[in-house]
């Protein structure tokens, strides 16, 4: 269950040695980039039993960048104002419960402070009266202070509105709640927050008390959650145990569980009737918010080149080159690292702490970059295989609260990760360019195999991406023959225009995966042979180049079509010294893109001898003994030729495509036919 994964990771963070000036900031919106603007425009409403003053600031600094005005926060000082920007809703209106009288203002709301009913109405009362402390007030004393906050406002109104957008924070420092306390001296501690100096007492500072605000935000959270259910005296799905109180799983801060989605929820529940699925209790419900704050600091997107690779099309060639990176919908990858068995909190907590950090980098060769693995740029620490991975994959905008969950891949054992991501690190660093000099293909960056999803996605297509990806990372069998099909069908269309680089190209891919695939079973699933990769081929063409290959090395479809495609290769270079046309387009591929194993054999092989004779060839001395061994191969596998017409097909432009002319074999045949 995700809830539980999220509880489990909040738990170390909640309990371990953040401190209150950390935790605020970890558990509000304070950082977040959606909110840096807000803090241009902050006011500071202070209140007594007597007066009331209202204090604009600016929590920050504007810097030039790029020729542009940036405004960068005074995080210190932000940290006094902790505020939660709405995910979902209306943000105009009043959004859940408020944990202390500090509230979010967008244009409209600053504009309308001239007209003070208005503003009190549609602003002030909606949110003083959903704020965690004022619950219980009186309607009349609610009252009373939205009149006195309104007057202030309007009363500067002509000094505070500007014709620009405006955004901004008013907080309302009433003496009369716990949070807030004055002070003389400047205290300089993570618990007492400095806010300002006082406007209505001389030589007095403002300070936020941040044990409290913790305690109210939590407190705050839980009534949020409990208006989609509440019991009394029930066991809680988390602890197992019979709790006072259990509420609903729902957090506005990250609606991974919407109240507008239908299909979670049975049609027997009332609207607040969720906890007839998950009851949570109040300890857990707030590891809960830490796991889910957390989660929302790691989560990485997944960069436009590799979603490209992951989601175009891969049976036409000119279709995914026409796809550009705009043409996907940003998908977010988020890694969590959870212990088998609840142990350590401390050390867990410090393994979080640096994954909190912005770009973060590995610090041994036992980290797990998931760039490579996951296609998202994050460092998980050396972890062993005591903890499991998960990745949770969501696409969607989390502040509109339309969230949809692509992939959770559990389970996920870090030595068998390491394991995949060395071999993947071997297939960019070497392998592939040496697959890429032999093709004759240059050497450059292959974005199709740069990391693990763009391989499986390249080899098996978008539709199987989640899927080969889990069975990869739990140690599952991969299959080749997708691959096979894709790879012969594009071949043939490629060959059809005569593109002979992007044949190139794609076998290049082709054998690269293989290379993945042979070292994936080997290290992986501890099982060898089967696979023929690029090096296999090695000694058929050094045996092919001496004549010396016969029917005991033809022993499969594919071995039959690789030798078909060097042969086709040698006479069509003589063909063409001959003629100036091409063999294959000319005399085997009469049928375009129906061309398929049988054409090769009869159209091709087995009419050259006679065109041979017929034009007076000059050909390699090993061809003619290659070519009657080859032929009884046809003859003796006829009926496997149409069941495995893919792997044949896929063989046979490789062989094609990997010929090299040897001059030994030109001199040879020339001599002979000199001797002649």
């Amino acid at each position: 269950m995700l809830a539980e994964s999220i509880i489990r990771i909040g738990r170390p963070i909640k309990n371990g040695g953040l401190s209150s000036r950390e935790r605020i900031r970890f558990l509000t919106d304070i950082a977040s980039e959606n909110c840096k603007n807000y803090f241009r425009n902050v006011f500071l409403v202070e209140i007594n039993e007597s007066r009331a003053i209202l204090q604009p600031m600016e929590l920050g600094n504007i810097v030039m960048e790029n020729n542009k005005e940036n405004f960068i926060v005074d995080h210190k000082r932000a940290v006094a104002f902790p505020v939660f920007y709405p995910n979902g809703g209306n943000p105009l209106h009043a959004q859940g419960i408020y944990a202390l009288p500090c509230y979010l203002m967008y244009d409209p709301h600053i504009k309308s402070i001239r007209e003070q009913e208005q503003f009190k109405k549609k602003f002030l009362l909606p949110r003083l009266n959903s704020t965690l402390q004022y619950k219980d007030m009186v309607k009349d004393a609610i009252n009373k202070l939205a009149d006195i906050v309104a007057d202030l406002f309007a009363q500067k109104a002509s000094e505070l509105i500007t014709e620009d957008k405006q955004l901004g924070i008013v907080m309302i420092y009433d003496e009369r709640l716990p949070m807030f306390q004055k002070r003389k001296d400047k205290i300089n501690n993570n618990n007492m927050i400095w806010i300002s100096t006082s406007n209505l007492v001389s030589g007095f500072n403002l300070y936020l008390n941040g044990e409290e605000v913790l305690k109210r935000i939590s407190e705050a959270k839980f009534y949020e959650a409990a208006e989609l259910g509440k019991e009394k005296d029930v066991i809680s799905t988390f602890s197992n145990k019979k709790v006072d109180e259990a509420v609903s799983i729902y957090n506005k801060s990250w609606l991974w569980l919407s109240p507008t989605w239908e299909a979670p929820r049975s049609i027997y529940w009332k609207d607040d009737e969720w906890t007839k699925g998950i009851k949570v209790d109040a300890e857990n419900y707030e590891a809960f918010l830490y796991g889910v704050q957390f989660l929302k600091e790691i989560q990485v997107p997944v960069s436009n080149a590799v979603l490209k690779e992951m989601f175009a099309p891969i049976t036409n060639v000119e279709a995914k080159k026409n796809m550009s990176f705009s043409s996907f919908e940003a998908i977010y990858g988020i890694p969590m690292v959870l212990p088998l068995v609840d142990g350590d909190s401390q050390q867990l907590y410090q393994k979080y702490r640096k994954m909190l950090v912005k770009g973060n980098v590995r610090e041994s060769d036992s980290d797990l970059h998931l760039r490579v693995l996951a296609g998202i740029d994050k460092v998980v620490p050396e972890t062993g295989d005591e903890h499991r991975l998960t990745i949770l994959y969501y696409s969607g905008d989390l502040s509109r609260g339309n969230m949809h969950i692509r992939a959770v891949i559990e389970d996920v054992i870090p030595s068998v990760a390491r394991k995949i991501e060395k071999i993947m690190n071997l297939l960019k660093a070497r392998e592939t360019s040496i697959i890429q000099e032999a093709f004759v293909v240059k050497k450059q960056e292959f974005y199709r195999t740069q990391t693990l999803p763009s391989l499986l996605a390249n080899a098996y297509g978008p539709g199987y991406v989640w899927y080969s990806l889990q069975a990869a990372l739990h140690k599952e069998s991969l299959s080749v023959d997708r691959l096979r099909l894709t790879t012969a069908r594009k071949l043939n269309e490629l060959a059809n225009k005569e593109d002979w680089w992007q044949m190139a190209q794609e076998l290049v891919f082709y054998y690269s995966f293989l290379y993945f695939l042979q070292q994936y079973e080997e290290k992986i699933l501890e099982r060898k042979g089967g696979l023929k990769t690029l090096a296999d081929w090695n000694n058929f063409m050094d045996l092919f180049s001496k004549g010396k290959l016969d029917l005991n090395h033809l022993e499969s479809v594919e071995q039959l079509g690789f030798v078909a495609g060097l042969l086709t290769k040698q006479f069509s270079n003589s063909y063409y010294r001959k003629t100036k046309k091409d063999f294959v387009k000319q005399r085997v591929m009469k049928f375009g893109s129906k061309l398929n194993p049988e054409m090769i054999w009869k159209n091709g092989l087995l009419r050259s001898e006679e065109l041979a004779q017929q034009w007076e060839m000059k050909i390699g001395a090993n061809f003619r003994p290659v070519l009657a061994q080859t032929l009884l191969g046809f003859l003796e596998k006829q009926h496997q030729l149409i069941p495995e017409k893919d792997s044949f097909m896929t063989a046979f432009w490789s062989g094609y495509l990997l010929y090299q002319s040897e001059k030994k074999n030109d001199k040879s045949e020339e001599v002979e036919n000199n001797g002649n």
